[in-house]
């Protein structure tokens, strides 16, 4: 199965940022921001970022409408082990016929590139590329988050994940035995 990297642009300069990307060997960056521009770090807008990639012959395309972050709140009792209502309104989006499509094509992408989603959150765990990299390690796929220049950590699922016929659940922590 694929490999899929990750990365988060933060606060990073443009020029640390594909550092990162041209050291891990990256091919084709899918950005799966909602809105890909930045106000904060307009060097991250989608055609500043697809120049600096495209000059270091790395690919750029944008894929927000089918992984973009921003959804509303989601069921507290659907995915109940994870607290933040935005990353449960995702999972529930992950159930969706367009994300199933979407994450499909990018692990038949990655089949034959070296390809990185990419957010603006730098940290994985508090990004929903962190949801994204379950259902594809759910999917048997490997996924690497790119942390600083050198620095790389294989994606470990959510604690309170559990796959029922492809579908991933996010189950409350009660649900899963007491932790006390």
């Amino acid at each position: 199965m694929a490999t899929v990297w990750t990365i988060g642009h933060g606060t990073r300069s443009l020029a640390d940022f594909v550092g990162v990307l041209v050291e891990a060997g990256i091919d084709r960056l899918v950005d799966v921001r909602a809105v890909p521009r930045s106000r904060r770090h307009p060097h991250f807008g989608y055609g500043p970022l697809g120049a600096a990639l495209e000059a270091r012959g790395i690919a750029y395309e944008w894929r927000g409408k089918p992984f973009g972050g921003r959804r509303h709140a989601g069921d507290a009792n659907r995915h109940g082990g994870l607290e933040e209502p935005a990353f449960r309104a995702y999972a529930e989006h992950m159930e969706s016929d367009t994300f199933r499509a979407a994450g499909l094509a990018l692990a038949a992408l990655a089949e034959g590139a070296r390809v990185c989603i990419a957010c603006a959150e730098r940290d994985p765990a508090r990004c929903h590329r962190s949801l994204i990299a379950d259902w594809l390690v759910a999917h048997g796929h490997c996924v690497v988050h790119l942390l600083e220049p050198g620095s790389t950590r294989e994606h470990a699922s959510h604690p309170t994940l559990k796959v029922v016929g492809g579908v991933l659940h996010y189950s409350p922590r009660s649900a899963q035995g007491s932790l006390f």
